[in-house]
């Protein structure tokens, strides 16, 4: 059984201030292509909205390969630069007889976190809590709560076990994958026995942080994260096609995943994302996740300040980290881009963005019967796509 989680793929390793900031403008940009409509400046080859750069035709041919040799059953990708289209399209198919395309709506995974860790970053910002603050200010009961703190949980510091990696939280998913988990529970799952080590002093990535964070806010501004959620991130950055309700219903169209996890092939989708909330349970489509990473690079979420506070290199030195490639605030920095890569029943991605180089790439693929399931698949694309739009900055073997 391979582990589930909104998780970051270490194996991709390389060896003017306000309380409370005004939303930022929508940017403008084409629209969503959906089945043979292309975005302005490019036009269909290929099954692919590409333009006339060469580039275009290398990342195509990239995709296609891809497709083919891993056996996908879809394959959504976009590639932008300066915010103008590049590559935008989707091979395969989302269910049978049902070709995907690249305006489909899915699970997130842990792109869904630097959503999240942004929100916090904004009651930070807002003086509703401090980065300095001890977990114990508000749940004293749980293990080693006076000396993790806000910042700890922001960089992953604090010891807590990623909770999807326990098999007592896994028999319980794969018994009943549609069940409704309580919050509460699943941080209990993650707490249980304590930190693995001394609070700020190493690194773990784990979805447990982010879960107490939700707790935290949820008790420091007295409303519900999806709704911050909707009103900070989605409304501010012109995220139209996303939700945060955990409840599994995407809007139409839908990317349908498929896995074998609980012993046969079986539709994911509709599957309860309450196992993950904040930590992955925000649905998108491909259009949004742009936007929101051309936010996060660019800043307009934050004041200069909780800008770099969110970039600084903070873990470098913990764990496996170093001055090239480091966790920060919810996210991987690698080399200069600003990168994260899902993996999730049914479901593979990477997404990131260069922002000195001004490119932007979202990649999500859904296997086949035939097809490895425990691949990372859209690592693999868009590793090969840094090396051809930025070859100074390839994350590419």
């Amino acid at each position: 059984m391979r582990v589930l989680g909104a998780v970051v793929l270490v194996v991709l390793l390389l060896t003017g201030c306000t309380a409370d900031p005004a939303p930022s403008p929508a940017v403008s940009a084409p629209p969503v292509p959906s089945a043979g409509v292309c975005p302005a400046g490019t036009s269909l080859r290929e099954d692919l909205c590409l333009t006339d750069d060469p580039i275009a035709d290398e990342l195509s041919s990239i995709l296609h390969t891809q497709f083919t040799d891993a056996q996908l059953n879809a394959v959504i990708a976009g590639v932008w630069h300066d915010g103008e289209p590049v590559l935008v399209g989707a091979l395969g198919e989302s269910m049978t007889g049902v070709p995907a395309t690249p305006d489909m709506h899915h699970l997130l995974g842990n792109l869904s976190t630097p959503m999240f860790t942004t929100v916090v970053l904004q009651q930070v910002e807002a003086g509703k809590l401090s980065l300095d603050d001890p977990l114990s200010t508000w749940f004293p009961e749980l293990p080693a709560a006076d000396q993790v703190t806000i910042d700890m949980l922001l960089h992953h510091t604090s010891g807590y076990p990623h909770y999807t990696e326990i098999p007592s939280f896994l028999d319980q998913l794969w018994e009943d994958p549609f069940q409704h988990w309580d919050i509460q529970d699943l941080v209990d799952i993650g707490v249980a026995g304590g930190p693995a080590f001394t609070p700020g002093t190493d690194w773990l990535f784990s979805d447990t942080n982010t879960l107490i964070l939700q707790q935290v806010i949820e008790k420091v501004t007295g409303r519900p994260a999806g709704e911050l959620l909707q009103e900070d991130i989605f409304d501010a950055v012109g995220m139209d096609g996303s939700t945060a309700a955990f409840d599994a219903n995407w809007p139409s169209p839908v990317l349908h995943g498929y896995s074998d996890e609980r012993g046969v092939w079986e539709d994911v989708t509709h599957w309860s994302p309450t196992w993950t909330y904040t930590a992955g349970g925000v649905g998108a489509n491909q259009e949004d996740v742009r936007r929101f990473l051309d936010a996060l690079g660019d800043g307009s979420l934050l004041s200069p300040e909780f800008h770099d506070l969110q970039f600084a290199p903070t873990t470098v030195g913990l764990g496996p980290w170093t001055d090239k490639q480091y966790w920060a605030m919810g996210f991987l920095e690698l080399d200069g881009w600003v990168f994260l890569n899902p993996g999730l029943s049914g479901y593979f991605g990477a997404g990131g963005t260069i922002p000195e180089e001004g490119w932007t790439m979202v990649v999500y693929t859904t296997a086949s019967k035939g097809g490895d399931q425990s691949a990372p698949t859209a690592t693999d694309i868009f590793r090969q796509f840094t090396a051809v739009v930025t070859p100074d900055h390839s994350l590419a073997e």
